[in-house]
């Protein structure tokens, strides 16, 4: 029996008291759980309350409800939960920082996964998207047209987590948009004047060549930007 508190509470001890209950009995996906009835007999509590934490862990995607077999242990979206609530309005500056760094990283260390995946149809693909790029202007892409080069190349790294990790990257691309002309154009432009601004038909360039190593320093300096603003922004 859990302790008699408040019911939002006994709400999250039920919801710790099911997941541990998941994990002692070495539960699957596919599993089935105790129903409403049990979980009140096991806990001593509410149906309110055993129905608000299955709501909670159904939202996390851990259990699920299907007919004729009730609840069940189902498998996690991975990172789904930030998804939900990456509005970039909901950033600070710091958070926004941080997760150019975390950008940086993801895309630098996604090289070799890259390189070993590529296919001739991949870079057929990605030269349509740099075309159309090149026809609408490479230095103020739209949201959309900035991520798509992007995500076809997280894609081709044949990870679905890291694929993931590039949607919730979206605030930074939204973030950027709105604030190109007072922070990010500034850098750009000193960066094109020095002949240091790289664009997406230079990386593919690189895939093209098969050149895993130059293509790494270009990554760099297409994320040059990122890096001056998380240093010389305060």
């Amino acid at each position: 029996m859990i302790n008699k508190l408040s019911s939002t509470t006994l709400a999250d001890q039920v919801e710790k008291h099911i997941i541990q209950y998941i994990r002692t009995n070495t539960l699957v996906p596919g599993d089935g759980l105790p129903n409403e009835m049990q979980f009140m007999e096991m806990y001593g509590t509410s149906r309110n309350v055993i129905r608000e934490a299955l709501s909670r862990l159904r939202m996390l995607g851990i259990v699920q409800s299907r007919t004729k077999r009730g609840m069940v242990v189902t498998e996690p979206p991975l990172l789904s939960s930030f998804r939900k609530v990456m509005d970039p309005q909901l950033l600070s500056i710091k958070t926004i920082k941080e997760m150019m760094g975390m950008r940086i990283v993801l895309e630098l260390g996604l090289a070799e996964f890259l390189f070993e995946n590529v296919s001739n149809d991949d870079i057929s693909e990605l030269e349509q998207i740099v075309s159309r790029q090149q026809a609408i202007g490479v230095n103020n892409l739209s949201v959309e047209d900035e991520m798509l080069f992007h995500s076809k190349i997280y894609k081709i790294a044949g990870n679905d987590f890291i694929s993931q990790f590039n949607e919730i990257m979206h605030p930074i691309f939204v973030f950027v948009k709105h604030n190109y002309d007072d922070y990010f154009k500034p850098l750009s432009q000193n960066l094109d004047d020095n002949g240091k601004m790289v664009n997406h038909k230079q990386l593919l360039s690189f895939i093209k060549l098969n050149d895993k190593e130059g293509y790494y320093k270009a990554t760099r300096g297409h994320l040059q930007p990122y890096w001056e603003f998380i240093y010389n922004f305060k």
